[in-house]
């Protein structure tokens, strides 16, 4: 019996160390996959504003950017949604966090713009959620499968806890003070249902097409 504990203690030890570095190495390696995710999606947005401040008072074919312009709103929603179930706690993670909410406004706007400028058929959304939200994650779920429905529904989501100036300046302008909140055509909503939702999208655009 005395020859045995030693040896349980040695396993107990194992199994704890081995357990903690796999998680402290998973941690650190989704920070770094989740770090050029961003820098990548940097990129897309910096082209997207550009192609934004070249289309002004040009007579272009707004319709080779919608695809550039879907996938990075498919990307970066992705992106908040696997980052917004993670909370590690550390100022590594909220530099990503505040990273992936910044280009998600920034995109956001540029696709308004774009929208205002083409007088096109797309459906900007910019989406505010929060961790204590408890009809947010439904709100999601309706989200998703509007983005699914139709290509042109273009969601763009946000931590409304996240709190930086761009942030706060819409959530002052909009006078946003619970969450889910959703700003659509210049308009305020709070919780939508799937059939209101799908009523606002085809007052704007043309949904047998999608």
């Amino acid at each position: 019996m005395k020859k045995t504990l030693p040896f349980l203690l040695f396993m107990f030890v194992f199994v704890f160390v081995s357990g903690f570095l796999v998680g402290y190495f998973s941690e650190r390696t989704g920070m770094v996959y989740t770090q050029s995710e961003i820098d990548r999606l940097r990129n897309q947005v910096d082209n997207m504003q550009l192609q934004e401040m070249f289309i002004s008072g040009e007579k272009v074919d707004c319709n080779l950017m919608y695809s550039t312009m879907g996938k990075v709103s498919w990307s970066l929603y992705d992106m908040v949604d696997r980052l917004k179930v993670t909370n590690p706690g550390t100022e590594e993670f909220t530099k990503l966090k505040r990273d992936a909410d910044t280009m998600s406004l920034r995109a956001w706007i540029i696709a308004r713009n774009i929208q205002q400028q083409c007088k096109s058929d797309i459906f900007p959304v910019l989406y505010l959620y929060s961790g204590y939200c408890s009809e947010c994650q439904n709100q999601d779920a309706i989200l998703k499968t509007e983005k699914e429905k139709h290509p042109q529904v273009m969601v763009y989501a946000i931590d409304y806890d996240m709190s930086q100036d761009a942030t706060d300046l819409v959530k002052a302008a909009y006078s946003i003070t619970s969450t889910p909140s959703m700003i659509i055509n210049h308009t305020l909503y709070g919780k939508l249902s799937e059939a209101d939702l799908e009523n606002i999208i085809c007052q704007s655009i043309n949904c047998s097409a999608s």
